[in-house]
């Protein structure tokens, strides 16, 4: 048997052994616990878009069609592990940038590198924004499904910063680089390693400092819903952007954060967007050589740039209570919080009051969903052709609980209301959300809407189940 090419140990770990030399004779549900290993101490981490699944293991990840998860005849689409210069890195945080005729997987690490891959392993951008593990990567959206003032956002959470990038000055960056990426990585597992031109150059981006406001704990898992009015007595003359963030740490259930833009730092900016380039390129070559040859095999970092301002709004203290994981819905106006007590919180992000509260989800998942209106019936929604003639007044929000413990998803209806729906799947099973999709620099209509889906992924067959919006209504 040959050996095994590097990293591809640790992808394996999630199938089941079978005696054979390729991979894929090991992917698909005809092979008992393909995706899950109960050996290892890490969570299978999922990033779901419209068209592909992400599967991350600690230093490596499957990229597979989601069609292709319930036939064992199919292969994987890809398969490639961390590049040599992350050794010591482990995955935290997998998402999908889900533009109109591309894709991008972005990758979190526990050394606060985020890296960006194209759909067939070549690594197009790397970027280390602080030196802490990488809680979680969120994207923010226009045209109201994630943000309301047009505006496209990918947000990295670390235990005690929030980093702030702008799609405006990222996509362009990634799109060159695609173009760039001639050279593919071969065979079905690979190693990427490939450092293109475009890669010495790093995108524009704020840090605010959220370990300040609360300095005895780092945060757990935190979001960003969205940008904010300025305080009553704050000059309204102020052009600064405001966002609210959302954190969980050790000793609250949530606290609640100001994020102010910093805009003294636009300068710096243009210089980063449109001078920094034509510089770096001309180095490049002696960058890819330090690259290469350097001890650690680290590349030259930006120097650390300066914290913009952030305060506290309102924190939540019902000791022994504290938040576990938050969810945001997709105008970002509600989060769900699940607590160590096996409590689900509904706060409204704009008041940051709790407006509803469940009682016996320990360890619950919690996502948002779109359900048709009680004007619109299921079948009149489904029998229309495109999703051009779907609009946002056709459906309504809803909140989905999973409780493993109890083998149930719960839909109910927002704020106030009934439960909708049970389904009854089992213990094994992981709710995923496809990415949000992303208009980038390409025309924006007001017209369509994408309702938000929700899918439950059996761990062990690997076969996915939409619940789809048009099977619930509210009455």
């Amino acid at each position: 048997m040959h050996k095994a090419p590097r990293g591809i140990c640790e992808l394996r770990s999630m199938c089941t052994q079978r005696p054979s030399t390729e991979y894929r004779c090991s992917v698909g549900p005809a092979f008992e616990g393909w995706m899950k290993d109960s050996s290892s101490s890490s969570p299978l981490l999922l990033a779901m878009s419209s068209e592909l699944l992400a599967i991350a293991r600690p230093r490596a990840v499957l990229i597979l069609k989601c069609k292709a998860l319930g036939d064992t005849s199919r292969s994987p689409v890809f398969t490639f592990a961390l590049p040599r210069s992350e050794d010591g890195h482990h995955i935290k945080a997998v998402q999908w940038l889900t533009f109109p005729d591309w894709h991008v997987l972005v990758l979190g690490t526990t050394q606060g590198s985020v890296l960006f891959f194209s759909t067939r392993g070549s690594l197009l951008l790397r970027q280390v924004f602080y030196v802490s593990p990488v809680l979680r990567l969120q994207v923010r959206a226009a045209n109201g499904i994630g943000s309301t003032d047009g505006s496209e956002e990918l947000f990295v959470i670390y235990g005690s910063v929030i980093v702030f990038i702008d799609m405006k000055d990222l996509q362009p960056l990634l799109h060159r680089n695609i173009s760039d990426a001639d050279v593919v990585p071969r065979g079905r597992f690979s190693v990427a390693s490939v450092v293109y031109p475009n890669m010495a150059q790093k995108v524009a981006f704020q840090i605010w400092n959220i370990n300040k406001n609360l300095p005895a704990s780092s945060c757990v898992d935190g979001i960003v819903s969205g940008i904010i009015r300025s305080p009553l007595f704050e000059s309204t003359q102020l052009k600064e952007k405001q966002f609210c963030a959302i954190t969980l740490n050790q000793t609250d259930v949530f606290t609640a954060h100001r994020l102010i833009e910093n805009q003294s730092s636009s300068i710096t900016s243009f210089i980063v967007k449109k001078l920094a380039p034509v510089a770096w390129s001309t180095f490049s070559f002696l960058t890819r050589m330090f690259w290469q040859d350097s001890s650690d095999g680290q590349p030259v970092e930006v120097k650390p740039q300066e914290f913009s301002r952030a305060s506290l709004m309102a924190t939540l203290n019902d000791a022994p209570r504290k938040g576990k994981s938050v969810s945001l819905s997709p105008s970002g106006t509600l989060a769900a919080v699940n607590d160590s007590l096996g409590r689900v919180l509904l706060i409204d992000t704009h008041v940051l009051h709790v407006v509803r509260l469940w009682k016996g989800y320990r360890d619950a998942q919690c996502f948002f969903l779109d359900v048709p209106v009680e004007s619109s019936s299921s079948q009149s929604i489904s029998s229309r052709s495109t999703p051009k003639d779907m609009k946002k007044q056709d459906f309504k929000l809803a909140l989905a609980i999973y409780a493993p413990l109890r083998g149930v998803v719960e839909v109910w209806q927002l704020r106030n209301g009934r439960r909708l729906s049970i389904i009854k799947c089992g213990c094994d099973y992981s709710m995923i959300q496809p990415a949000i999709p992303l208009c980038g620099s390409g025309a924006r209509s007001s017209i369509s809407y994408t309702p938000t889906e929700l899918c439950i992924l059996h761990c062990y067959s690997g076969k996915i189940v939409t619940v789809k919006p048009q099977l619930l209504s509210i009455t």
